[in-house]
């Protein structure tokens, strides 16, 4: 199934007569064949990640009833608070999985600083994600929808209550237990009327607005995908921020057999070009909204950091002579075939750290993942100290700490790699367990688990000055 395009997965749940028969919407059956296939084939769980950051779904009757009530007078305070908000020049509209995260204030920043953040505003965008409430109103209304107009849309979602009821029909028919056949064919004749409905709605709202750019950093939700869908009739771009790099991640690829790719924005902006040229190399984007010769690719730098910022992280925690190691975990470490390799692998790699420690007179640093891995820290720290290794805090607030004061990053599976070459760091790859990727950045240094004792680590490195990669680092202009 993985080298399956959209398409073939699709004739071979619904067959080939309906699934030609429901062309007109397989960019929607792709998406929500995705979101149950990455929920392990349950449909509630895929419909959760369906109508991610656009309903109150999961939420009792009663608190639904309640937020969604108090949403309509929020919602025409917040119409009534932006009269006066005069709107952005060039109307850059970013999707709620942009607005809602906190790892991107500095690209946010910058974009409301040269152009302005416009946000979609439903009845139920009024509320904060995820919030039970609050102490007070000040807690549940977002005050930082932005400094220009919002594009208000009159409804309680983008997806709205007849596609949801729709698209669940359908999500739990197909996915049951041998689903009749003509039963599914009344579902999808649903499906397509509701989507195709709320598309024109859309476009009708934003074919008023002006707007120049969709943006969103997660296409993999059902609101994200009417958005694209609708600007994409209008001929407005619509562009995914990439939110990591995927040369470093735990997956397999073969540069002779280029992977699919589900796609459905017609742009794509990568942290540097080396991830970009990765991306031509190893994948074939597999869009069923764009031609994918049409697709266009940026190096839009990373959305987590802009210039001007790299330069404060860089004077304000200035480099040892440190390495730090930021751990990697399989996700499948407890399977009964490899936990035991998996574990040895790790104490291997601490192993060398210690004899490179010996050998090059530097420190040694770990860093473990935010909020994880507790079953390894019991074990692991004791001895690590014992060793003379230092333990880092490992909280997303000090990861620029230990990046920038370290002069050299190692680890096996992480995006931080990018991150650290965006800072000029002496960086390498330690071989993983499992996954041979081909990398396309040569300033990131392979390493095998053996190798690492013999390291040489320049003398006097952390007084050497590193560049920063100022390409890598995030700029709205590379989009624009």
């Amino acid at each position: 199934m993985e080298g399956q395009s959209a398409r073939e997965k699709l004739e071979g749940r619904l067959g080939k007569e309906l699934s030609e028969k429901y062309r007109g919407i397989e960019a929607l059956l792709a998406l929500t064949d995705s979101r149950v296939e990455v929920s392990a084939g349950d449909p509630e769980a895929g419909l959760q990640r369906l109508f991610a950051l656009d309903t109150l779904r999961g939420k009792k009757a009663v608190s639904q009833a309640v937020l969604g009530s108090l949403a309509l007078v929020l919602w025409a305070f917040t119409r009534v608070r932006y009269c006066s908000v005069p709107k952005a020049k060039t109307r850059l509209v970013y999707s709620n999985t942009f607005l809602s995260s906190v790892r991107y204030p500095a690209a946010r920043e910058q974009i409301e600083k040269e152009f302005g953040c416009t946000a979609f505003v439903t009845f139920l965008d009024t509320l904060k994600p995820g919030s039970r409430g609050g102490n007070s109103l000040r807690e549940l209304l977002r005050l930082d929808q932005g400094k220009v107009r919002p594009v208000f849309f009159r409804g309680w979602s983008v997806c709205g209550g007849a596609l949801r009821r729709a698209a669940s029909r359908y999500c739990f028919l197909a996915y049951g237990p041998d689903p009749d056949r003509s039963r599914l064919d009344r579902a999808l004749q649903s499906l397509e009327k509701a989507y195709g409905k709320r598309v024109k709605r859309l476009e009708r709202r934003l074919g008023k607005e002006n707007v120049t750019l969709y943006t969103t950093i997660n296409q993999y939700n059902l609101r994200d995908l009417l958005m694209i869908h609708a600007c994409r009739n209008l001929g407005i771009r619509t562009l995914q921020q990439e939110h990591h790099t995927i040369q470093f991640c735990q997956d397999q690829f073969d540069e002779n057999r280029p992977k699919p790719r589900l796609s459905f924005a017609g742009e794509y902006g990568f942290w540097n070009r080396t991830e970009l040229l990765f991306h031509r190399k190893v994948y074939r984007f597999d869009s069923l909204l764009y031609p994918e010769n049409e697709i266009r690719m940026h190096v839009t730098g990373n959305p987590e950091m802009v210039f001007e910022q790299a330069e404060l992280y860089r004077r304000k925690y200035p480099p040892e002579r440190k390495l730090t190691y930021m751990t990697a975990i399989l996700e499948n470490w407890q399977d009964p075939e490899i936990r035991d390799a998996y574990l040895k692998w790790r104490w291997d790699i601490y192993k060398g750290l210690k004899e490179l420690s010996e050998r090059q007179k530097i420190a040694i640093n770990i860093r473990y993942r935010p909020f994880s891995e507790q079953e390894f820290r019991e074990k692991e720290i004791p001895v690590l100290k014992e060793w003379g290794f230092r333990i880092s805090e490992s909280l997303p607030e000090n990861l620029m700490e230990d990046l920038c004061s370290s002069s050299v990053i190692m680890s096996a599976t992480s995006s931080v790699l990018s991150t650290a070459r965006l800072f000029g760091k002496l960086t390498y790859r330690v071989e993983d367990l499992s996954f041979r990727n081909s990398l396309m950045d040569k300033e990131v240094h392979d390493v095998s688990v053996a190798g690492i004792p013999d390291i040489v680590i320049p003398e006097g490195i952390e007084n050497t000055a590193q560049e920063i990669d100022r390409e890598g680092t995030f700029n709205i202009h590379n989009i624009l």
